[in-house]
């Protein structure tokens, strides 16, 4: 039977609910999958997540990818033609990686109970943005390029090696943007990933908020790094991180 746009399915798998358009069948079942792995890896270093995520595939007026900031327990991948649910060289859409992205957000989001007002765009994304390039050499050595109906190598726009690329390369439209990446990275490498959660529940319970966010940031680094110039590290990220005073987001 050819599905017919408009047409939808509903199915639970162990940590998400999804509803789907059938016509987008395999590739819900594909990001089902994927997603079940990012959520074990991510739960499995200390995360704190939702036990359901609502997660849905449907054909709106456009395509676009992303998480509920109000519940922090949706992600909505919504698409104008199948088109947008092909490959990156065909779609221009990293939906394997955009997936693992949005569980980044998940992951920060709900450790920090949302109280993200001194964080800016760069801080979030980069997090987000750190986080999906990480799992995705999991996933990877889990599916292989069969993960996506069709498969390819995702790779050759995510992953460590392409976000270490990436910044090396030193493009000044993303100097911010690769900066703040730059800072994860470094912090990962110093305290390892499985204590980054921890690190986030730290910054929750000293509640860092502005007007005076470095300066508790800066406190809740030192009880995880033993820099000797810990003050003069952070200062070269400080101002791409966080904000000088209040937004709303």
């Amino acid at each position: 039977m050819t599905a017919i746009s408009g047409q939808t399915k509903k199915i639970e798998t162990a940590h998400f609910n999804a509803k789907y358009e059938l016509e987008a069948e395999e590739y819900a079942l594909a990001s089902l999958q994927m997603l079940e792995s990012a959520w074990s890896i991510a739960a499995n270093n200390g995360f704190l997540l939702p036990e359901k995520i609502r997660f849905s595939i449907l054909r709106t007026d456009r395509s676009v990818l992303y998480f509920n900031r109000k519940n922090l327990k949706e992600i909505r991948l919504e698409y104008s033609s199948l088109t947008s649910l092909l490959p990156p060289d065909d779609s221009k859409k990293n939906n394997i990686y955009g997936l693992c992205h949005e569980i980044g957000h998940l992951c920060m989001y709900n450790t920090t109970h949302n109280r993200n007002n001194w964080m800016s765009y760069d801080y979030r994304e980069s997090w987000a943005d750190y986080f999906g390039n990480f799992i995705i050499d999991s996933i990877y050595k889990q599916f292989g390029i069969d993960c996506w109906p069709e498969p390819h190598d995702y790779r050759k726009y995510s992953g460590m090696e392409y976000l270490i690329q990436r910044i090396e390369k030193n493009d000044p439209k993303l100097q911010s943007f690769n900066k703040a990446s730059l800072f994860w990275h470094e912090l990962n490498l110093a305290i390892g990933f499985n204590n980054l959660h921890g690190f986030f529940e730290e910054v929750n319970i000293q509640k860092v908020n502005n007007p005076n966010a470095k300066e508790k940031y800066l406190e809740v680094l030192s009880g995880y790094l033993q820099k000797s110039e810990l003050e003069e590290w952070f200062q070269q990220y400080a101002d791409y991180l966080i904000l000088n005073e209040k937004k709303s987001y």
